[in-house]
């Protein structure tokens, strides 16, 4: 009896192993192997702050906080990814922010993460409340807030960026900042496309004036620069001067940055062209009516030698812009040199390749003129 019974234990002991290794045979597929959930793909990156920062692969949920951040993910065409934007975007005139005059609209939609600007700090609970997969934060805001603690509050990694000096453009860290969010955004091939575009912009307006035999004496007043500006407002080392490989009367003085010169200094200087920023040429122009004297008293005024430009300084630089201006300064400049070029038509090429729209006409009819001269207003 017991040897029988021994034996019929072990009969169900290989029964019950034998149903098991059917089960998990009828449920689990043919062919198939056990395998450990796989954790979420990352790749590593350093951002412009050095810090080393894993982020994670094909991202959709993003949100561009600071200056000039959301508008290189519009130039890489990854607004889609967007899921918040800040105040400023949505208060703020769009006109003279290129990305904001293209897709502004598509802002309205999207929910408020925080004020905006150069000196508000980031809010992380609103930044918390639409769950982004990865916070793109401007240079600007690491001296208001920490990336790191913002991660931690966030619970998502923080890549720091920057293109260089607002109001300034700096080719080499454009691309730098395109390539890197290029590969946090999946957008590489893009990136590498801008860049190569921008490459061949530069080479073009170098090779152009390379051949001019003088270069001419020019001042830009009124450029843009926290707010309103008057005449004498100018900036070093402007930036589409020097793709043109040419000074401003204000170089010699030997600073970079935005400074205000004496009208007695421009006077002496007697420039042989001036330009004027659009977004200040009301300013300049109620100036003007108080003492039209002393600008008259400028060759560049009394001979019909004064221009329009688009403003490229508004929440950092607007890069296509800065190129667009480039152009047109040639054109008035090296007229022979730039003879096929026409400012309006070469605007929008460039606005197309960044932005894939055309805008010159938006900012014709949001200052009620373009690019040309401003005799009409200046009558000495």
């Amino acid at each position: 009896m017991e040897r029988r019974t021994i034996a019929l234990v072990i009969v169900l002991v290989v029964t019950v192993v034998l149903l098991g290794v059917v089960a998990v045979m009828v449920f689990r597929a043919p062919g198939s192997q056990e395998t450990k959930p796989q954790a979420p793909r990352v790749i590593t990156v350093v951002d412009f702050s050095n810090r080393t920062v894993e982020v994670p692969v094909n991202a959709s949920r993003v949100v561009a906080i600071g200056p000039g951040v959301l508008r290189l993910v519009a130039y890489l065409g990854a607004l889609d990814k967007i899921v918040g934007v800040e105040d400023a975007e949505k208060s703020w005139s769009p006109l003279g922010r290129d990305y904001a005059m293209a897709y502004g609209d598509v802002f309205k939609n999207l929910q408020v993460i925080g004020p905006g600007g150069p000196r508000n700090p980031p809010n992380p609970e609103l930044l918390r409340s639409v769950k982004p997969d990865i916070v793109l934060m401007s240079r600007v805001y690491v001296d208001v807030y920490d990336p790191d603690r913002l991660s931690q509050e966030v619970g998502a990694p923080v890549v720091v960026i920057d293109y260089g000096v607002a109001g300034y453009l700096n080719v080499t860290e454009f691309k730098r900042a395109i390539t890197l969010l290029g590969r946090i955004l999946g957008r590489e091939a893009r990136a590498q496309e801008l860049a190569k575009y921008i490459d061949g912009v530069v080479d073009d307006l170098a090779q152009r004036v390379r051949v001019a035999k003088v270069a001419p004496s020019v001042y830009v007043g009124a450029v843009s620069y926290k707010g309103a500006q008057p005449f004498t407002g100018t900036q070093g080392m402007f930036p589409p001067l020097q793709l043109l490989k040419t000074r401003s009367i204000v170089d010699e003085l030997g600073k970079k940055g935005f400074v205000n010169v004496d009208f007695e200094y421009i006077l002496k200087k007697n420039p042989e062209y001036i330009f004027i920023d659009l977004n200040n040429l009301q300013t300049v122009l109620d100036d003007y009516k108080k003492d039209s004297a002393k600008y008259c008293a400028l060759g560049a005024f009394k001979e019909g030698r004064v221009y329009a430009l688009l403003p490229f300084n508004y929440y950092h630089t607007n890069v296509a812009t800065a190129l667009v201006d480039a152009y047109f300064m040639g054109k008035v400049l090296y007229p022979e040199q730039f003879k096929d070029v026409d400012p309006a038509k070469k605007a929008d090429e460039i606005y197309r390749v960044f932005l894939g729209k055309p805008l010159y006409e938006e900012f014709v009819r949001g200052f009620g003129r373009g690019f040309g001269p401003l005799s009409d207003l200046f009558k000495c």
